[in-house]
C-alpha cells in the first residue's frame, strides 16, 4: 500500500484555467513515515494549504510536523531562483493551488508584493475567513469533484482581473523566444528600470530571473516529453552551448543536467518534479 496519494486535478472552470494551472491534493495517514526532497524553482507561484501541520523554515529549507494546535497553516511559494530542500512528517493533508504566470494577480486588488510577508515566514492570509470556510468544506469531502467544484467557486469569486498590459507583453514574449532583457523593453518601448520595477512589484523577482525559469522549465518538459540527447536538449532550449546549459542547470538544481534528470520522480499528471532524497 502507498504511503501517501499525490493528486492534481484542473480547474473545471475554463475562466479559471487562465489563472490557475492545476490544483493538488497531498496526503498521509501514517504516523511513521517521513519524506525529505528537493523541489525546483518554477515561474509559476503557488498557495499550500497545510491542515492541522505546521511549517518551519531555515534558509532555503522547510520542515512540516504534525500539529494539533494548528487548523490551517497558509503558504505562499514564490517564484525563487534556486532548488530548496522540504521534509514532512506524517500525518500531513495539504492542497496546493498553483497559478499560471500572474494567475494570482488576477485574485488581488493589491499589488502581490504588498499582501506578501516573508518573515518570520511567507504566510498567505489575504483571502481570510472566507477562504478558511471553504477550505473546511474541502477537507470535509472525500469527493475530489466536489473538492475542485467548491475551489473553483471561491475564486470564481474573487476574480479581479489584473490590468497592467506592459508585464503581461512581456511575458508572453518571453514564452515565445529567448529575448533579453533589453529586447523585451525595446519591444514594448519602456526602459529596463520601469520592467524591472513591474516585475518586482507584481511577481517578486526579477525579468532575466523570470526569463531563466521559463527557459529551465521548457527544457525539463521537453526532455520529460521526448527524452532527446542532453546536446540536443540544450541548443532545442535556446542555450547558447552545452556549457552554458551544464551552467545553468547546476546553478539552478545543484546537479549536472545527467545526474539531475536521472533522479527526477514526477509528482501526479501535471509538471510538478521532485528528487527524493529519503521516504521511510
Amino acid at each position: 500500500m502507498p504511503k501517501e496519494t499525490y493528486k492534481t486535478l484542473k480547474p473545471k472552470s475554463d475562466v479559471l484555467s487562465k489563472y490557475i494551472a492545476y490544483y493538488y491534493f497531498n496526503a498521509s495517514k501514517e504516523n511513521d513515515y517521513t519524506k525529505s526532497f528537493i523541489f525546483y524553482p518554477h515561474y509559476r507561484n503557488s498557495i499550500t494549504v497545510y491542515k492541522n501541520s505546521e511549517i518551519s523554515f531555515n534558509g532555503n529549507a522547510s520542515k512540516v510536523i504534525p500539529s494539533t494546535h494548528k487548523d490551517f497553516e497558509i503558504i505562499y511559494t514564490g517564484i525563487h531562483p534556486n532548488s530548496r530542500s522540504g521534509k514532512i512528517i506524517a500525518p500531513f493533508d495539504k492542497i496546493g493551488i498553483v497559478f499560471q504566470p500572474l494567475g494570482l494577480n488576477n485574485f488581488l486588488v493589491e499589488s502581490l508584493t504588498s499582501v506578501i510577508t516573508e518573515d518570520p515566514k511567507p504566510n498567505f492570509n489575504y483571502f481570510g475567513n472566507d477562504f478558511a470556510f471553504i477550505l473546511d468544506q474541502v477537507y470535509k469531502t472525500t469527493d475530489f469533484d466536489k473538492k475542485v467544484n467548491l475551489l473553483d467557486s471561491f475564486f470564481k469569486q474573487k476574480i479581479q482581473p489584473f490590468k497592467d498590459n506592459r508585464l503581461i507583453e512581456a511575458i508572453d514574449l518571453m514564452f515565445k523566444g529567448d529575448l533579453n532583457v533589453l529586447e523585451i523593453s525595446e519591444a514594448l518601448n519602456i526602459n529596463r528600470k520601469t520592467l524591472l520595477r513591474i516585475f518586482n512589484k507584481h511577481l517578486n523577482c526579477s525579468p532575466k530571473e523570470f526569463s531563466n525559469l521559463v527557459k529551465f522549465r521548457k527544457a525539463i518538459n521537453t526532455y520529460q516529453e521526448h527524452k532527446p540527447a542532453l546536446t540536443d536538449l540544450a541548443y532545442q532550449n535556446d542555450y547558447y552551448d552545452q556549457s552554458d546549459f551544464i551552467k545553468h542547470f547546476k546553478k539552478v538544481t545543484g546537479f549536472n543536467p545527467k545526474k539531475f534528470f536521472g533522479n527526477l520522480s514526477h509528482l501526479g499528471t501535471e509538471d510538478t518534479f521532485w528528487t527524493v532524497l529519503k521516504s521511510k
